[in-house]
């Protein structure tokens, strides 16, 4: 038999700074947003509406048990938050690679020099934020200032990751880590918000 292993150990042994409890308290509550299940199935002439106008993709889905589409989303939902946590820092991480004090990273979040967002009780801050020698990306109070309240996490880290033409195809993180001006990705994510 082998050894049982918990929630806490896999996020302690990777020093993630949130407990078990705290993250399936996040996973609950994010895949019981997943499907209402109250909600009305569709009648036979929106199924008849859609088979005729959404096209072929619209079709498959139709013709999928809805248990089954239901549990893809759920999983799906499962992979987003992994995904969420692996791609982020606790505060006492991001202290230790940036070499300060917790106190200091709290400062700095306050000042809108880092960004994070909430996740249970504590706050969580991308990794996107920082180069790989472990400093914080230039310019990212301008940018962080920019970030409209409404974005998720992966919105912004999304935005983060791909070129943009307006910066000659280079993602926001590579055009600020190489000393680009931070007032284009500023204004770009600002833009985000208008969606």
């Amino acid at each position: 038999m082998g050894v049982e292993v918990s929630l806490d150990d896999v996020l302690a042994r990777h020093n993630v700074g949130i407990s078990g409890a705290e993250f399936l308290a996040e996973l609950d509550a994010d895949l019981s947003r997943v499907t209402d299940p109250a909600a009305a199935p569709l009648s036979a002439a929106e199924v008849a509406f859609l088979r005729e106008h959404a096209g072929p993709a619209a079709v498959e889905v139709l013709g999928t048990d809805p248990a089954v589409l239901i549990q893809d989303a759920r999983r799906a939902e499962v992979a987003r938050m992994t995904e969420l946590v692996a791609g982020s820092l606790g505060i006492a991480e991001a202290a230790l690679l940036l070499g300060v004090d917790r106190s200091r990273v709290s400062q700095r979040l306050s000042t809108g020099s880092l960004w994070s967002f909430r996740f249970g009780r504590g706050r969580r801050l991308p990794r996107w934020q920082f180069t790989l020698d472990g400093r914080s990306l230039p310019g990212l109070d301008v940018v962080v200032a920019a970030i409209p309240a409404e974005l998720s996490p992966e919105s912004v880290a999304g935005f983060m990751g791909t070129p943009q033409p307006e910066l000659e195809d280079r993602t926001p993180v590579a055009h600020l880590a190489g000393g680009g001006e931070p007032a284009p990705v500023a204004e770009l994510v600002a833009g985000l918000g208008l969606w």
